[in-house]
């Protein structure tokens, strides 16, 4: 099973979300995610045997029993890896470093209960994907793209980590909770 690690964004943004995807999908060709399918992922896990469940199990209740709940607030928009050839479009989250410090804590418990080396990783930025950019963009798309302006600021409360499974379809990916993990002192979600 394919797996990953991922914070969900919340109801309030995911609708504001929705309503601009609407918009924005009507003016650009791109591969728009499926709101339903927001999320911050904090960890990819890729091909897993279904025999790694119970160690992921208590991999993720040790990193989100060392993190206490947190708030953060949606921001801009930006680009992987940059506007020169972009190839994934993103809304930028911000706080106080949180975010970051719980996907650290995610990854040194996977890498120590599953005994794995830690990979060389590039720096964690915080951000659910929007879309997909399929090929290059034209000079106009990509200045009207760069010039989008993002939904009004919202406040994101993260209170739980979830391990995901990703089962691809011809129709793009389907989502199934596997398991949810709430942080702690925030209680059930």
């Amino acid at each position: 099973m394919r797996l990953f690690v991922a914070v969900d964004p919340g109801e309030r943004l995911r609708a504001t979300l929705a309503t601009a995807l609407d918009t924005w999908r009507r003016r650009w060709d791109l591969n728009w995610v499926r709101p339903e399918n927001l999320h911050v992922t904090l960890r990819f896990l890729g091909e897993q045997p279904e025999r790694v469940l119970p160690a992921l199990d208590g991999a993720l209740r040790r990193a989100a029993g060392s993190r206490a709940g947190f708030a953060m607030s949606s921001g801009g928009l930006g680009v992987f890896p940059g506007w020169r050839r972009p190839r994934v479009l993103f809304l930028q989250l911000a706080g106080d470093g949180e975010l970051e410090a719980l996907a650290t804590s995610v990854n040194e418990a996977i890498d120590a209960r599953l005994g794995e080396e830690p990979p060389l990783r590039q720096a964690f930025r915080a951000h659910p994907t929007l879309a997909r950019i399929k090929r290059p963009l034209g000079a106009t798309d990509l200045d009207d793209l760069r010039n989008l302006v993002p939904p009004a600021p919202h406040p994101v409360a993260i209170r739980e980590i979830r391990l995901i499974e990703s089962r691809l379809t011809g129709r793009g990916p389907v989502y199934v909770e596997r398991r949810v993990f709430p942080l702690a002192g925030a209680g059930p979600a």
